[in-house]
């Protein structure tokens, strides 16, 4: 898939100007059965741009660690589903909320861990995503990045944990919980060990990009989340139980 696409210097508005990335996250963003960019935070941004007046744009779906470095990089970029974490929140500009997550350290049922807290876990080993907001939870939290085993994506660091290769992986619980149901693996044999945050997901926009741009989407956002649509969303891709 292209990164930037020329078809953007054809719109106009404003929002247009930027370069929309995302990564492999279900049910927030992934890549649809039609090869399209899909999932709540996808079909939220074209609410977004709906109530902007922007032409849909191109969503280029990368590796995590990629999408993540181009927005530190790059003048222009919007990396969603982002979550806000303290340590985050003041190197990017957002637009909130797309959702809100519980990120979490997740074993397996069968290999008993006792965790009293966090800093029980530093003496095992855990699976995340490369700069994703498991890891950097992990090391802003002291622990040893040796104990750290990353991987690109998240199916990736599933296999690490169901191989015996680590005891944890940290992540999103509903993103990890929808990973192994599409796996087809018993839910059961997984168990949360410990919460290391609850956070927001959102758009993250490059430092650069003009304040009133950031406070456009928000606007955009803020209208699309007050709406029925949304509703309608939602329950698409988390339906009640």
């Amino acid at each position: 898939m292209a990164l930037w696409s020329g078809q953007m210097a054809l719109a106009s508005p404003a929002l247009a100007k930027l370069h929309y990335l995302t990564e492999e996250y279900k049910p927030y963003n992934f890549t649809g059965e039609d090869g399209a960019p899909s999932g709540l935070a996808v079909e939220l941004l074209h609410q977004v741009w709906q109530r902007t007046g922007t032409p849909p744009q191109p969503v280029s779906v990368l590796p995590w660690a990629r999408g993540y470095y181009l927005l530190t990089q790059k003048p222009n970029v919007v990396l969603f589903s982002t979550a806000r974490t303290e340590a985050r929140d003041p190197l990017f500009k957002w637009a909130c909320p797309i959702g809100y997550a519980e990120i979490v350290l997740m074993g397996l049922a069968s290999r008993p861990l006792t965790l009293t807290r966090m800093e029980d876990a530093q003496q095992h080993t855990i699976a995340a995503v490369r700069a994703d907001v498991g890891e950097q939870l992990l090391l802003n939290n002291g622990f040893d990045e040796q104990k750290i085993m990353t991987a690109n994506r998240l199916p990736q660091a599933l296999k690490m944990l169901t191989s015996g290769r680590v005891e944890l992986i940290a992540s999103n619980k509903s993103t990890l919980m929808d990973l192994i149901k599409a796996q087809q693996l018993d839910p059961a044999r997984f168990e949360v060990r410990w919460v290391l945050s609850s956070e927001q997901f959102c758009f993250a926009f490059s430092h650069p990009v003009d304040d009133a741009l950031v406070r456009e989407f928000q606007h955009g956002l803020t209208q699309v989340l007050a709406s029925s649509e949304f509703q309608q969303i939602q329950h698409k891709y988390f339906p009640a139980p």
